[in-house]
């Protein structure tokens, strides 16, 4: 696997001109992802402590030029609605879905419906945080202290099985899905290394850089660059 690497900011990883907004009244945003059908923006916030079960969390949706269109969209405050510390999101055709702490929900993406919960407690996950989708549909999960990685297929009325699970993780956080080698790109949070998992489980190294501490998020520029950002080092790099 041949890489580059070089720390780059964000607003000029395409070739099209970019810029930067702000939004006003996030709180402990943790995660945000752009639908590419629509091209609105979501993100959620913890709102309080990453493992709190404290029904304070909320998703925010944005347009395509960053304005909000709705800060509390879905809200853990609303009547009938349970959402503590969503994390990471991911968009399958019409769903949204989100991790948060030990069960993953989905959403009707358009109207923030809720439309169901898969509970992970059972298999004593502890920290769920980011999700990826295969094309076939399936969803992956990572829990980060459990040193896991799950498999749901909507398919088999949303079967949770374990796809790969150890120390080797490192403490898998960011989850990407590679369609070109079909597997997932994984970023540690303990050792800092990328990962390869592939769909029979087999984990591999794909590369690693004494600079990366604790990696966070994952995904492909417009060029099939990989993207990584590292928590620790506040720094975002582009691999080649």
């Amino acid at each position: 696997f041949r890489y580059f690497l070089s720390a780059v900011l964000l607003a000029i990883l395409s070739h099209a001109s970019a810029s930067a907004f702000e939004v006003k009244g996030l709180k402990t945003p943790e995660s945000f992802i752009v639908d590419p059908e629509t091209e609105m923006y979501y993100i959620s916030n913890i709102d309080g402590k990453p493992l709190e079960k404290d029904n304070n969390g909320f998703i925010s949706k944005l347009d395509a030029s960053g304005k909000p269109v709705d800060l509390h969209f879905i809200d853990g405050k609303k009547a009938g609605m349970q959402l503590h510390a969503p994390k990471g999101l991911v968009i399958k055709g019409k769903e949204l879905y989100v991790t948060d702490i030990d069960v993953v929900h989905y959403f009707d993406k358009k109207s923030g419906k809720h439309l169901g919960t898969i509970d992970f407690s059972l298999l004593k996950a502890k920290f769920l945080n980011d999700p990826a989708v295969d094309d076939e549909g399936r969803i992956y999960v990572s829990d980060m202290l459990g040193n896991v990685i799950y498999r749901i297929d909507p398919r088999k009325k949303f079967q949770v099985s374990i796809l790969a699970q150890g120390a080797a993780l490192g403490q898998p956080n960011g989850l990407l899905y590679d369609k070109k080698n079909q597997r997932l790109i994984v970023a540690t949070w303990e050792t800092g290394k990328m990962l390869s998992v592939g769909m029979d489980g087999k984990i591999g190294d794909l590369f690693h850089d004494a600079r990366f501490k604790n990696l966070d998020g994952v995904d492909f520029d417009n060029e099939g660059n990989v993207i990584i950002s590292s928590f620790t080092g506040g720094q975002v790099y582009r691999i080649k």
